[in-house]
């Protein structure tokens, strides 16, 4: 991790550098203006896979070391963002801002008003908000959501899933007490990391991943002590690019 180049930036500047590397013109007028380091690096790419993960951000990548994200990572941001809370960084992502459609600008359907096509995978209560009429697919768990980003992967221009098992499994496991949010949390990362492994196997040439992390849908108290408990305190949402 330590030799993996890191750029800082706004969570605001996603939208427009997504746009850009689809190879259309993001409305600058409107939203924050993209990454160029993102530009320049990912020229040419032709789909573009987003993994968003809660509970996931730089704490959790160099503590619990996925292997397939550590070892295949060209590209790391690190994301500057006043809510860094999975339905703010939607927000954000979805809108450019904290606004609702500020001057009628939805990524989505933006993308698709301008000849993309674009999949939104995730829970129905998040479709609901976010999805903005566009195509998008309701699944309840993460395993039905990985199963169909395998169907979505390569058709799509743009393919968006939520990973979020940790919000229903962890007040589950709370009521058993049979596991601590921290192991949970390992569990989980882990597992999700040979997901898209699965994933990248199967993407065609010329693709671009985008494994997008963020706090989780509230605050929650870990029992970390010492630095480690300092270092997830400070933790920041990440995107890690792996393109093929």
């Amino acid at each position: 991790m330590s030799e993996l180049k890191t750029v800082k930036c706004y969570l605001n500047q996603l939208p427009a550098t997504i746009i850009k590397l689809l190879g259309l013109d993001p409305p600058l007028n409107t939203i924050s203006k993209p990454i160029q380091d993102i530009i320049e690096t990912y020229q040419g790419v032709e789909r573009i896979s987003i993994n968003m993960i809660d509970n996931f951000g730089l704490f959790e990548i160099t503590y619990h070391k996925p292997a397939f994200m550590i070892t295949n990572s060209e590209l790391m941001l690190l994301l500057s963002t006043k809510n860094p809370y999975t339905l703010g960084v939607f927000h954000q992502l979805m809108f450019g801002s904290f606004e609702i459609e500020p001057n009628g600008f939805h990524l989505l359907r933006y993308l698709n008003n301008n000849g993309k096509k674009s999949c939104l995978v995730a829970r129905k209560k998040d479709l609901d908000r976010y999805a903005g009429g566009t195509f998008s697919i309701s699944k309840e768990t993460d395993m039905a959501t990985w199963v169909e980003s395998a169907k979505a992967i390569n058709i799509y221009d743009l393919t968006w899933m939520h990973y979020l098992d940790f919000e229903n499994l962890h007040i589950q496991q709370q009521k058993l007490k049979q596991r601590t949010p921290e192991d949970l949390i390992q569990k989980l990362i882990l597992r999700t990391d040979k997901w898209i492994l699965s994933n990248y196997k199967q993407l065609r040439k010329k693709s671009l991943m985008i494994i997008l992390g963020d706090h989780g849908r509230s605050k929650l108290n870990f029992e970390y002590s010492g630095k480690i408990a300092q270092w997830r305190e400070a933790s920041v949402p990440i995107a890690i690019f792996i393109s093929k």
